[in-house]
């Protein structure tokens, strides 16, 4: 029962931020029809410059904000430098231009770190409370409230906010909601924008975890890309809903079975709901008409 107990509480703490880890792909693809592979590396480039202020001795506050406001600066850049001017090749080329973005980032950033494991510190180390058997500490439980705190951030703003309703728009049809007078760029640039805060929070949890390389945010967003294909590539709730049941199953997988068959059953999940719905748990069927 303790197994049982801890397998679940601390697989939804770690299910939140595969959640966390999805939203900004959902964001991206909202408003541009593709996902970024280039997330990851966004975090971690972030997480680099958040080292070197941490390496001069400021406090954490002053990290975490440099983290997130350089995730927000450097996916603009990487957003409409790079990926948005290619989109007129067609969507397939912009997507797959994210992944050349990916793979330069982490060249430059082993060219610059020597691609050597680097410590990064945490939130806190403290314990903060005991829910039941399980010690759960400051940083997990400030992890499981930030993510709350974005989802319900970015649910209400694309349900009721001017922005959030025009990102919606021009995800439905691009075309009518530019007739409308909506500018495309100005949308794509607050998804990306937001995708990039998105992944500084989520690193900024992350690395002190799995500790920071070059490639180390990449291997976490792998728990991110399953949850959006789970929970429906356009929608938030899904992202929640299938990262804490992505979290859970690892954790119990790893309890009960064997660590090495998380990935297995990870693949098995999708497979299967792929195959009774291929848009996803909470996705949006497409209807054409004809």
């Amino acid at each position: 029962m303790e197994i049982l107990q801890t397998s679940v509480i601390l697989g939804i703490t770690l299910g939140m931020l595969f959640a966390l880890s999805s939203a900004g792909l959902v964001v991206i693809y909202r408003t541009s029809g593709y996902v970024s592979f280039a997330q990851g590396d966004v975090a971690t480039a972030a997480l680099f410059v958040g080292l070197l202020v941490h390496e001069a001795g400021w406090p954490y506050w002053v990290l975490a904000l440099i983290v997130i406001s350089s995730g927000v600066a450097i996916s603009l850049v990487v957003g409409m430098g790079v990926v948005t001017p290619i989109e007129r090749h067609g969507l397939l080329s912009a997507a797959l231009s994210t992944i050349a973005v990916s793979l330069v980032i982490q060249g430059l950033l082993n060219l610059t770190s020597g691609g050597h494991t680097r410590a990064f510190p945490a939130l806190s180390d403290a314990r903060a409370f005991r829910l039941g058997d399980v010690a759960l500490q400051w940083t997990d439980v400030a992890a499981f409230g930030c993510s709350v705190i974005a989802f319900v951030a970015l649910g209400v703003a694309f349900r009721r906010s001017n922005l959030g309703i025009a990102m919606r728009a021009m995800s439905d049809n691009e075309l009518a909601a530019e007739l409308l007078g909506l500018s495309r760029l100005r949308l794509k640039a607050c998804s990306w924008a937001v995708a990039g805060a998105l992944a500084g929070i989520l690193g900024l949890f992350v690395a002190p975890i799995y500790s920071l390389t070059p490639q180390s945010i990449d291997a976490f967003l792998v728990f991110g890309f399953a949850a959006i294909i789970a929970g429906g590539f356009d929608s938030i709730v899904g992202a929640m809903v299938a990262g804490v049941v992505i979290g859970v199953l690892t954790n119990l997988v790893s309890a009960y079975l064997d660590p090495n068959l998380v990935p297995f059953s990870l693949y098995v999940l999708i497979l299967v709901i792929l195959l009774v719905r291929p848009q996803g748990l909470f996705g949006r069927s497409i209807v054409s008409r004809v």
